[in-house]
């Protein structure tokens, strides 16, 4: 399991390469910022620590999780311009529960000159205890990004419903998302480029399991469609 895990996480970090983004530069046009932006906002929404489980006060996670698209939008020349196939985004995250079922998240990652800083709330409408452990966990959560790279930026905002079973060692989870992202062209692009934005609203939908293998260790992957296309989310982290 630790060497298949290691070899996703690779492939998200070799996926997420600055050449994917860098061809930006040369095939951005107003007309296809828009699906840049779907995909963009498929792989910032599908990277989060999914759970439906409250962390709950005084609980803590910290960990890399991550998302990945098996291809580009159709109609996206920005990236398929660039040749990418399968491509997505890792991201540090830490997760600190408080009171009244609410968690503060905070997550980001600085990847040869992609820089994305975000965070959000996540609150547990139902946590489960001992004696209901049958039913599921669920919780909402909104979570936002800026991201910012020499050719473009992009603010991203996802909302999310997750489901949890609380079982002992494999947890099985389920998570609806909504994302809406936009991109904004910067400087270096061609001159009627510069400025021009465009936003873009997706679906998500997850499956998957977080699985304990060892005391505080969580391992979290799961196949995942956005916006019709499949790919895969993954974390890896300590939970207290």
């Amino acid at each position: 399991m630790k060497t298949i895990l290691a070899a996703l996480l690779l492939l998200i970090a070799g996926a997420a390469r600055a050449d994917s983004f860098n061809d930006f530069q040369n095939s951005a046009r107003p007309g296809n910022l828009k699906p840049f932006a779907l995909d963009l906002g498929g792989i910032l929404g599908g990277a989060s620590a999914h759970t439906g489980r409250a962390i709950g006060m005084p609980g803590f996670w910290a960990g890399v999780v991550g998302s990945v698209q098996s291809r580009p939008d159709r109609d996206d020349m920005i990236l398929r311009n660039s040749g990418a196939q399968a491509f997505g985004l890792p991201m540090i995250e830490v997760g600190v529960g408080l009171p009244f079922k609410v968690d503060v998240i905070a997550r980001g990652v600085a990847l040869e000159g992609l820089t994305v800083l975000g965070g959000g709330l996540r609150y547990g409408l139902y946590r489960t205890d001992v004696v209901d452990t049958f039913l599921p966990n669920i919780s909402i959560s909104a979570l936002g990004e800026k991201v910012d790279h020499k050719y473009f930026t992009a603010a991203h905002g996802a909302l999310n419903a997750a489901a949890t079973w609380n079982l002992p060692l494999i947890k099985p989870y389920f998570v609806v998302g909504y994302d809406v992202t936009e991109v904004k062209a910067g400087s270096g692009v061609f001159p009627g480029v510069v400025g021009a934005k465009a936003t873009a609203r997706g679906s998500r939908f997850a499956a998957g399991a977080d699985v304990h293998p060892l005391p505080f260790i969580s391992v979290r992957g799961g196949y995942s469609i956005r916006h019709g296309i499949p790919g895969f989310d993954l974390g890896l982290g300590v939970q207290f």
